[in-house]
């Protein structure tokens, strides 16, 4: 409850100085705004204060001068509340430059030093050099005909000598109020500007390796899935104008099978990849039991595993995970055709899950041919497609482990990879438990 008072103060005095700034408009702008609306709010409460205090002491004239000048200060706010803002500032300058001087001479109370306040305001509303030299130049100039020439025939009520080391101190406490926070002021959008640079850098630098990925990826369609249908079709083309027998056809069609089946995992994560710089990716996570996943694919990949006779194991200690059954059924298929297409013929595949704190880790271990270090730590990066033949010259697009990473990041998890003891390699993928 003690915090109240000073959270309601603080967003009092943030709306307060924030009247007149619109969305949207330029930090020099808000800035000028900001400091203008300090300093009128600052001076309408000394100027209150002084208005009750000279209503008090019988200088009613004055008193009604200052009345005038909050009514102006009030106008002015609102003024620049319905965003008239250049009108508000000129109409300032003028009264303010008036006002000052007028009472100034008339009461001998010090108010001309609030000129020298008056001129730091002109600094920071106006823009052009012209008009802040001239109305600043006025400004020093009325304030040095009030120190230096004898006007005392214009004096119409002499304040006490103390209202006028009070008014000098507070013109000048005024003047190192503004100046502190303007300075705050342009601190904070030069961090803003700073951050919008780096924000930018690396909107940059991501669009660089999109680009990046999309040449590569055009390079890809260009040469490696042109090439099986192109084979295909040749084939085709020699068996119906009956250059090759049945018999010959018979041993093309399974090396050309197996080009097919690699072309459509690999439009397979085209398609999905596109799909997600499109619309982007959208994960629906619910329950989802390992088991039949894991059937599922290897149905899927039964061809591919019975070609190269490996053998299959797995372990599940976790039984499910909380995750988009389709990201999961993706991500997986991936992973587990990786480790087929980099395995040598008998090898063997080890597939686990197993719970750790709230999340489950999957992990599909291969004693294939593994990879370099270098390979290894450049695997997820965005700005590269690793792509190598498999042990029987396979060929992918390296879409894949692409895919995985951002399908396991929408789905609040990690993915990371590892080399196998004493050859092959690892991929662990962490995701929520459904626990």
């Amino acid at each position: 409850m003690s915090s109240f008072p000073s959270s309601f103060l603080r967003r009092l005095f943030q709306r307060a100085v924030n009247i007149g700034v619109q969305p949207g408009s330029e930090p020099g702008e808000v800035k000028r705004t900001r400091v203008l609306n300090l300093m009128v709010i600052a001076g309408q409460l000394l100027t209150s204060v002084f208005t009750v205090v000279n209503l008090f002491e019988g200088h009613y004239l004055n008193a009604t001068i200052l009345f005038a000048n909050i009514v102006c200060g009030v106008i002015f706010l609102i003024t620049n509340y319905y965003h008239y803002t250049q009108a508000a500032r000129i109409l300032l300058t003028i009264l303010s430059t008036l006002g000052l001087s007028i009472t100034a001479v008339l009461f001998q109370n010090g108010n001309e030093y609030y000129l020298i306040a008056n001129s730091i305001i002109i600094a920071v509303i106006l823009r052009g050099k012209l008009p802040i030299i001239l109305i600043s130049l006025l400004n020093f100039a009325i304030f040095i005909a009030i120190r230096y020439f004898d006007l005392s025939d214009f004096v119409y009520d002499a304040l006490p000598p103390g209202r006028t080391y009070f008014n000098m101190g507070a013109a000048l406490l005024l003047c190192m109020l503004v100046m502190l926070y303007y300075r705050q002021e342009t601190r904070f959008y030069e961090r803003e500007l700073e951050n919008s640079q780096r924000r930018l850098q690396l909107n940059n630098r991501e669009l660089e390796e999109s680009n990046t990925t999309k040449e590569k990826i055009f390079s890809i369609i260009a040469h490696d899935l042109r090439s099986p249908i192109a084979q295909l079709h040749n084939t085709l083309d020699m068996l119906q104008k009956g250059m090759i027998d049945p018999k010959q056809f018979h041993e093309f069609i399974e090396h050309i099978g197996s080009q097919v089946k690699q072309l459509r995992v690999s439009m397979d994560n085209l398609l999905q990849w596109s799909n997600s710089q499109l619309e982007g990716i959208e994960a629906n996570p619910r329950k989802v039991i390992l088991a039949p996943i894991l059937e599922q694919i290897e149905a899927l990949m039964r061809m591919e595993i019975e070609q190269k006779q490996i053998r299959v194991h797995k372990q599940l200690d976790a039984a499910a995970v909380w995750v988009d059954a389709d990201h999961l059924l993706l991500l997986l298929r991936n992973l587990l055709s990786n480790a087929i297409k980099y395995s040598f013929k008998g090898g063997d595949i080890h597939i686990s899950a197993k719970q750790w704190q709230h999340q489950v880790i999957i992990t599909i271990a291969d004693q294939g041919c593994g990879m370099d270090e270098a390979t290894l730590q450049s695997l997820f990066s965005s700005a590269n497609l690793v792509s190598r033949k498999g042990t029987m010259n396979e060929k992918g697009t390296g879409l894949g482990l692409k895919l995985v990473k951002e399908f396991v990041e929408k789905n609040q998890g990690r993915v990371w990879a590892e080399h196998n003891q004493p050859q092959g390699a690892v991929f662990n993928i962490a995701l929520p438990s459904s626990i």
